[in-house]
Protein backbone atom coordinates (compact mmCIF):
# COMPACT_ATOMS: atom_id res chain seq x y z
CA UNK A 1 0.00 0.00 0.00
CA UNK A 2 1.54 3.34 -1.23
CA UNK A 3 2.50 6.17 1.64
CA UNK A 4 -0.70 8.39 0.67
CA UNK A 5 -3.10 5.41 1.20
CA UNK A 6 -1.42 4.14 4.32
CA UNK A 7 -1.00 7.93 5.86
CA UNK A 8 -4.90 8.68 5.01
CA UNK A 9 -6.68 5.36 6.48
CA UNK A 10 -3.61 3.53 8.37
CA UNK A 11 -1.48 6.33 10.00
CA UNK A 12 -2.56 9.06 8.69
CA UNK A 13 -0.33 12.08 8.79
CA UNK A 14 -2.22 14.29 11.38
CA UNK A 15 -0.61 17.30 12.48
CA UNK A 16 -3.53 19.31 14.20
CA UNK A 17 -3.56 22.61 15.92
CA UNK A 18 -1.52 20.71 18.73
CA UNK A 19 1.04 19.36 16.54
CA UNK A 20 1.93 22.10 13.72
CA UNK A 21 3.16 24.84 16.13
CA UNK A 22 4.10 28.63 15.34
CA UNK A 23 6.92 29.03 17.48
CA UNK A 24 8.16 32.19 16.67
CA UNK A 25 7.47 35.29 14.75
CA UNK A 26 8.38 38.52 13.89
CA UNK A 27 8.96 41.63 12.23
CA UNK A 28 12.04 42.24 10.78
CA UNK A 29 11.08 45.70 8.67
CA UNK A 30 8.23 47.62 7.86
CA UNK A 31 6.92 45.65 5.30
CA UNK A 32 8.45 42.13 5.96
CA UNK A 33 8.05 39.29 9.07
CA UNK A 34 9.59 36.16 9.22
CA UNK A 35 7.49 32.95 11.06
CA UNK A 36 9.08 29.51 12.76
CA UNK A 37 6.79 26.27 12.49
CA UNK A 38 7.04 22.71 13.46
CA UNK A 39 5.32 19.51 13.81
CA UNK A 40 5.53 16.18 15.41
CA UNK A 41 7.69 13.71 13.32
CA UNK A 42 4.92 11.29 11.50
CA UNK A 43 5.56 7.13 12.55
CA UNK A 44 5.54 5.85 9.15
CA UNK A 45 8.64 4.74 8.33
CA UNK A 46 8.49 5.18 4.56
CA UNK A 47 8.19 8.93 5.23
CA UNK A 48 10.84 11.17 3.16
CA UNK A 49 10.11 14.14 3.92
CA UNK A 50 7.44 17.24 4.35
CA UNK A 51 6.12 19.66 2.71
CA UNK A 52 4.72 23.27 4.16
CA UNK A 53 1.90 25.07 2.09
CA UNK A 54 0.94 28.34 3.17
CA UNK A 55 -0.92 30.91 1.44
CA UNK A 56 -3.69 34.22 2.60
CA UNK A 57 -6.87 32.35 2.06
CA UNK A 58 -7.73 29.57 4.59
CA UNK A 59 -7.46 26.22 2.58
CA UNK A 60 -5.14 27.25 -0.34
CA UNK A 61 -1.61 27.28 -0.43
CA UNK A 62 -0.61 28.52 -3.22
CA UNK A 63 3.17 28.84 -1.88
CA UNK A 64 5.05 25.58 -0.66
CA UNK A 65 8.23 24.75 0.69
CA UNK A 66 9.77 21.40 0.67
CA UNK A 67 11.93 20.77 4.16
CA UNK A 68 12.77 17.12 3.63
CA UNK A 69 13.16 15.11 6.74
CA UNK A 70 13.22 18.11 8.95
CA UNK A 71 10.10 19.35 11.30
CA UNK A 72 10.44 22.77 11.49
CA UNK A 73 11.13 25.55 9.21
CA UNK A 74 11.46 29.08 8.89
CA UNK A 75 9.58 31.19 6.46
CA UNK A 76 10.17 34.36 5.74
CA UNK A 77 9.36 37.38 3.79
CA UNK A 78 5.81 37.78 5.23
CA UNK A 79 3.79 41.15 4.71
CA UNK A 80 3.60 42.58 7.93
CA UNK A 81 0.40 42.95 9.34
CA UNK A 82 -1.42 40.19 6.79
CA UNK A 83 -2.84 36.79 7.62
CA UNK A 84 -1.89 33.73 6.82
CA UNK A 85 -2.46 30.06 6.43
CA UNK A 86 -0.18 27.25 7.48
CA UNK A 87 -0.65 23.34 6.81
CA UNK A 88 1.64 20.37 6.40
CA UNK A 89 1.93 16.76 3.91
CA UNK A 90 4.40 14.12 4.07
CA UNK A 91 5.61 12.38 1.14
CA UNK A 92 7.34 9.09 0.16
CA UNK A 93 10.75 8.78 -1.68
CA UNK A 94 8.36 7.90 -4.90
CA UNK A 95 6.45 11.19 -3.83
CA UNK A 96 3.75 10.00 -3.49
CA UNK A 97 1.82 12.68 -0.64
CA UNK A 98 -0.50 12.51 1.99
CA UNK A 99 -2.98 15.17 2.23
CA UNK A 100 -2.36 18.37 4.08
CA UNK A 101 -2.85 18.18 8.27
CA UNK A 102 -5.13 20.66 10.22
CA UNK A 103 -4.50 23.96 9.39
CA UNK A 104 -2.80 26.61 11.43
CA UNK A 105 -3.23 31.08 11.20
CA UNK A 106 -0.71 33.63 12.08
CA UNK A 107 -0.94 37.30 11.20
CA UNK A 108 2.72 38.76 10.58
CA UNK A 109 3.19 41.40 13.19
CA UNK A 110 3.64 45.57 12.28
CA UNK A 111 6.85 46.38 13.23
CA UNK A 112 6.56 50.32 14.53
CA UNK A 113 8.20 52.51 12.27
CA UNK A 114 10.12 55.21 14.17
CA UNK A 115 10.82 58.44 12.75
CA UNK A 116 13.58 60.85 13.51
CA UNK A 117 14.23 64.78 11.97
CA UNK A 118 16.84 67.16 11.31
CA UNK A 119 17.44 69.22 11.94
CA UNK A 120 15.28 69.86 14.98
CA UNK A 121 15.26 73.62 15.05
CA UNK A 122 16.25 76.54 12.89
CA UNK A 123 16.13 80.40 13.52
CA UNK A 124 15.56 83.65 11.26
CA UNK A 125 16.36 86.90 10.42
CA UNK A 126 13.42 89.27 10.31
CA UNK A 127 13.72 88.99 6.69
CA UNK A 128 12.25 85.36 6.40
CA UNK A 129 13.70 82.59 4.23
CA UNK A 130 13.15 79.20 3.30
CA UNK A 131 14.57 76.04 5.09
CA UNK A 132 14.43 72.03 4.72
CA UNK A 133 14.57 69.23 7.38
CA UNK A 134 15.23 65.64 6.63
CA UNK A 135 12.75 63.35 7.99
CA UNK A 136 14.61 59.62 8.25
CA UNK A 137 12.12 56.31 8.80
CA UNK A 138 11.76 52.66 7.67
CA UNK A 139 10.88 51.92 4.26
CA UNK A 140 7.06 51.87 3.75
CA UNK A 141 6.58 53.97 6.92
CA UNK A 142 3.60 57.28 5.81
CA UNK A 143 4.29 60.54 7.36
CA UNK A 144 2.97 64.00 6.78
CA UNK A 145 4.28 67.69 7.75
CA UNK A 146 2.24 70.49 9.04
CA UNK A 147 2.66 73.80 9.90
CA UNK A 148 1.52 75.79 12.96
CA UNK A 149 1.02 79.30 11.77
CA UNK A 150 0.32 81.28 8.70
CA UNK A 151 3.44 82.82 8.32
CA UNK A 152 5.52 79.14 8.39
CA UNK A 153 4.39 77.17 5.00
CA UNK A 154 5.50 73.88 4.18
CA UNK A 155 6.47 74.21 0.10
CA UNK A 156 7.36 70.85 -0.77
CA UNK A 157 7.24 67.06 1.25
CA UNK A 158 3.89 68.09 2.74
CA UNK A 159 3.32 64.06 2.91
CA UNK A 160 5.55 61.49 2.52
CA UNK A 161 6.82 57.28 2.76
CA UNK A 162 10.01 56.37 3.98
CA UNK A 163 13.25 59.13 4.24
CA UNK A 164 12.03 62.27 2.82
CA UNK A 165 12.78 65.80 3.20
CA UNK A 166 10.09 68.67 3.60
CA UNK A 167 10.96 71.89 2.46
CA UNK A 168 9.28 75.55 4.13
CA UNK A 169 9.34 78.94 3.98
CA UNK A 170 9.16 81.57 6.78
CA UNK A 171 7.81 85.23 5.53
CA UNK A 172 9.57 88.61 6.54
CA UNK A 173 8.38 89.71 10.05
CA UNK A 174 7.16 93.48 10.17
CA UNK A 175 6.39 93.03 13.95
CA UNK A 176 8.45 94.70 16.70
CA UNK A 177 8.56 91.19 18.46
CA UNK A 178 10.13 88.05 17.65
CA UNK A 179 8.19 84.79 17.03
CA UNK A 180 8.22 80.69 16.84
CA UNK A 181 6.40 78.16 15.34
CA UNK A 182 6.91 74.56 14.67
CA UNK A 183 6.15 72.09 11.80
CA UNK A 184 4.74 68.75 12.69
CA UNK A 185 6.48 65.55 11.16
CA UNK A 186 5.43 62.28 11.78
CA UNK A 187 4.51 63.42 15.60
CA UNK A 188 7.55 65.13 16.05
CA UNK A 189 8.12 68.96 15.97
CA UNK A 190 10.99 71.21 13.92
CA UNK A 191 11.17 74.24 16.03
CA UNK A 192 11.28 77.49 14.00
CA UNK A 193 12.20 80.72 15.63
CA UNK A 194 12.34 84.64 13.94
CA UNK A 195 13.51 87.69 15.09
CA UNK A 196 11.56 90.56 15.39
CA UNK A 197 11.57 93.80 12.74
CA UNK A 198 14.37 95.19 12.68
CA UNK A 199 14.50 99.42 13.63
CA UNK A 200 13.14 101.71 11.10
CA UNK A 201 14.73 104.63 8.66
CA UNK A 202 12.83 107.05 6.72
CA UNK A 203 14.18 107.80 3.05
CA UNK A 204 12.22 111.25 1.97
CA UNK A 205 11.68 110.92 -2.29
CA UNK A 206 10.80 113.95 -4.26
CA UNK A 207 10.45 115.03 -7.97
CA UNK A 208 10.90 117.57 -9.63
CA UNK A 209 8.13 119.36 -12.46
CA UNK A 210 7.69 116.97 -15.70
CA UNK A 211 8.52 113.68 -13.74
CA UNK A 212 7.78 111.48 -10.95
CA UNK A 213 9.38 108.74 -8.42
CA UNK A 214 8.33 106.10 -6.91
CA UNK A 215 7.35 105.51 -4.13
CA UNK A 216 7.23 108.89 -3.50
CA UNK A 217 7.20 111.16 -0.08
CA UNK A 218 8.46 109.34 3.52
CA UNK A 219 9.03 105.61 2.84
CA UNK A 220 9.44 104.19 6.20
CA UNK A 221 11.80 100.62 6.02
CA UNK A 222 13.48 98.23 7.75
CA UNK A 223 17.10 98.80 9.02
CA UNK A 224 19.39 96.55 7.34
CA UNK A 225 16.90 95.99 4.11
CA UNK A 226 16.76 97.36 1.15
CA UNK A 227 14.64 99.84 -0.98
CA UNK A 228 14.08 100.61 -5.00
CA UNK A 229 13.52 103.90 -6.14
CA UNK A 230 11.92 104.38 -9.75
CA UNK A 231 12.29 107.43 -11.86
CA UNK A 232 9.97 108.42 -14.75
CA UNK A 233 9.90 111.62 -16.57
CA UNK A 234 6.49 112.32 -18.06
CA UNK A 235 5.43 113.93 -21.99
CA UNK A 236 7.78 115.62 -23.29
CA UNK A 237 10.14 115.66 -20.21
CA UNK A 238 13.84 113.65 -19.64
CA UNK A 239 15.13 112.66 -16.44
CA UNK A 240 18.18 115.50 -15.95
CA UNK A 241 19.21 114.10 -12.89
CA UNK A 242 19.17 111.79 -9.50
CA UNK A 243 20.85 112.92 -5.93
CA UNK A 244 20.62 110.61 -3.09
CA UNK A 245 21.27 112.06 -0.02
CA UNK A 246 22.28 115.02 -1.91
CA UNK A 247 25.03 113.77 -4.54
CA UNK A 248 24.55 112.96 -8.16
CA UNK A 249 24.05 109.46 -9.07
CA UNK A 250 23.57 110.67 -12.77
CA UNK A 251 19.88 110.63 -14.92
CA UNK A 252 19.56 106.94 -13.71
CA UNK A 253 15.88 105.38 -13.67
CA UNK A 254 16.14 103.93 -10.71
CA UNK A 255 17.99 103.15 -7.62
CA UNK A 256 18.25 100.72 -5.12
CA UNK A 257 19.74 101.60 -0.89
CA UNK A 258 21.03 98.64 0.01
CA UNK A 259 21.93 97.71 3.57
CA UNK A 260 19.97 100.63 4.92
CA UNK A 261 21.20 102.20 8.23
CA UNK A 262 19.78 105.16 8.84
CA UNK A 263 17.57 108.61 7.52
CA UNK A 264 18.50 108.65 3.37
CA UNK A 265 17.07 111.41 0.80
CA UNK A 266 16.57 110.80 -2.75
CA UNK A 267 15.11 113.43 -5.53
CA UNK A 268 15.22 113.83 -9.67
CA UNK A 269 15.15 116.67 -11.14
CA UNK A 270 13.76 116.71 -14.74
CA UNK A 271 14.15 118.57 -18.50
CA UNK A 272 12.60 119.51 -21.27
CA UNK A 273 13.23 117.56 -24.51
CA UNK A 274 13.05 120.76 -26.43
Amino acid sequence: MGLARRLVFRKRLFLSFFFLLILTGFARQALAADVTLAWDANREATVAGYRVGYGTASGSYPSTVDVGNWTSVSISGLEAGRKYYFACKAYDASGKESAYSSEVSYTAPTAACSYTISPASQSFAASGGTGSVTVTTQAGCPWNASSTASWLTVTAGASGSGTGTVGYSVTANTAAAARSAGITIAGSSLAVSQQAASAKATITSSAGTGGSISPSGSVAVAVGSSKTFTVKPGWLYRIYDVKVNGVSVGAVKSYTFSGIRGDQTISATFKRKF
